[in-house]
């Protein structure tokens, strides 16, 4: 369980100080779940309804909110704008 523990933050951002094996076991499925949402059926999606632009404007929405879309004082002005965006774009892969 340490050893997933240390590595846990590689995959999420979770803070897994406070999971015990089955909290981390969810925290992988959610987080393998989100990433091939976001990476794969997204994106195929999306390259289905609109072809490569569509494929390549969701790959950027998606690369946009991992870079911005997190709530810090540097991001604020912009980054909810980016967040919202994504979680709209990824919708229809979900």
């Amino acid at each position: 369980v340490e050893a997933a523990r240390a590595r846990l933050p590689h995959l999420c951002g979770r803070d897994p100080q406070a999971l015990d094996a089955d909290g981390i076991a969810r925290a992988v499925v959610e987080s393998v779940a989100e990433n091939t949402s976001d990476a794969v059926v997204g994106a195929l999606v999306w390259g289905a309804v609109a072809g490569v632009p569509g494929l390549l404007g969701f790959r950027a929405v998606n690369t946009l909110d991992a870079m911005v879309g997190h709530k810090s004082p540097r991001h604020r002005r912009y980054g909810w704008a980016s967040a919202r965006l994504d979680d709209v774009a990824g919708w229809p892969g979900a």
